[in-house]
């Protein structure tokens, strides 16, 4: 995997190919998910929170890239730590944000927070199909980018694509 664009400048390669912490957090109808559900495509966790200004300016952009993924290889998950809103106000406070194609994951037990030690929000955590952590970026970013696209894209493209 190359080097991530200057739009992604935050985003740094992780050297030892950790495995992701299998850690639990729930969907807005309060289903218990984990993030090993995820194995078998690329995932983009996104810790956030709604008092964290820098996670509000970078919602709407992660919204705009989630949107430009293939969805059965790479995937954004938003999840929100930290507080106690319940599913439908956290949805309705993406929505007001620009950001309300966003799923709505939460992590009320502190289980991400914990496994990723995330002491910055947002904290943002590239997981491969594997479940090893690819690169972690702290602090905001312009996710929605064209290189920023464009390399997320090309990093979760099979082998034997050329996309």
């Amino acid at each position: 995997m190359g080097e991530p664009p200057p739009a992604l400048d935050k985003l740094k390669l992780a050297e030892d190919g950790a495995l992701a912490p299998d850690a639990g957090f729930a969907d807005a109808e309060g289903k218990p998910i984990k993030l090993a559900d995820f194995r078998g495509r690329y995932v983009l966790v996104n810790l956030w929170a709604t008092w964290c200004a820098p996670c509000i300016t970078e919602l709407p952009s992660l919204a705009k890239l989630n949107a430009a993924l293939p969805q059965d290889r790479i995937t954004v998950l938003p999840i929100d730590i930290l507080e106690r809103l319940d599913a439908q106000r956290v949805g309705e406070f993406l929505a007001m944000h620009d950001a309300g194609t966003l799923p709505v994951y939460l992590d009320r037990e502190y289980s991400v927070q914990r496994g990723f030690v995330a002491n910055e929000l947002p904290l943002t955590v590239l997981i491969d199909p594997e479940g090893r952590i690819v690169a972690k970026a702290a602090g905001p970013q312009e996710w929605s980018d064209p290189a920023a696209v464009s390399y997320l894209k090309a990093i979760s493209a099979p082998p034997s694509s050329t996309d």
